[in-house]
């Protein structure tokens, strides 16, 4: 939109909310929403003529409202980090500016917390979703952790871990259907299955050996 201040736009309708209030102006399509004290503070009335400069910066301000309310949407569904946030924001077009004000007001809420989603994230999988280091790692990274916070964040909470009795959990959820094939071939299934769920061949081959030893014993 052209910048000329001497281009100048009407005000059709002002509707005043709490803390919000909807504009109707002559150039645009549909009504906006600006924060009430934008209005306040310019003197915004029905009828007047607004310059361009002007409606630049409530279109500006519109868009970071309606960001901030895509953003209260994606986060009542479930905790993101900042990465994600920032990717679905971007998926629906909005600015980097609008993006940039969003993030950093929810990183200040304490709403937005890598750190915290982090741990949240590895203290889940560990629970339901026995991994390895590795495996968890990854994990972090696709959802947009940076390395070195993922890195942190698994082995801090990894260190109170056994990681035998995990190989074995995860292994265990299998293993009815493992053992039905030849030894070998059961072997090679587990070690496989375990390999891609992040634990080493040391972990995995001590994890099978005890899983049989127990289903001989039974």
């Amino acid at each position: 939109m052209s910048k000329n201040t001497q281009i100048y736009y009407k005000i059709l309708k002002l509707k005043r909310g709490p803390v919000t209030a909807s504009l109707t102006i002559d150039s645009l399509k549909k009504p906006v929403m600006v924060p009430l004290e934008l209005v306040n503070r310019e003197a915004l009335e029905e009828k007047m003529l607004i310059s361009a400069v002007l409606l630049n910066n409530i279109n500006d301000q519109a868009e970071e409202l309606q960001c901030e309310a895509k953003a209260v949407a994606i986060l009542a569904r479930r905790d993101h980090s900042v990465g994600e946030l920032k990717r679905k924001l971007r998926q629906k077009k909005f600015s980097e500016a609008a993006i940039s004000r969003t993030v950093s007001i929810y990183k200040k809420s304490g709403l937005l917390d890598d750190k915290s989603y982090a741990e949240k994230v590895v203290s889940r999988q560990l629970a339901e979703k026995p991994s390895g280091r590795p495996y968890l790692i990854s994990l972090l990274m696709s959802k947009l952790i940076v390395r070195e916070l993922a890195e942190e964040t698994v082995e801090s909470l990894y260190q109170s871990q056994d990681e035998l009795g995990l190989a074995v959990s995860a292994l265990s959820k299998r293993w009815n259907q493992y053992s039905q094939f030849e030894l070998e071939e059961a072997r090679r299934k587990a070690y496989n299955y375990l390999s891609r769920k992040g634990f080493s061949y040391g972990i995995a081959k001590d994890a099978f050996e005890q899983l049989r030893q127990q289903q001989k014993d039974y």
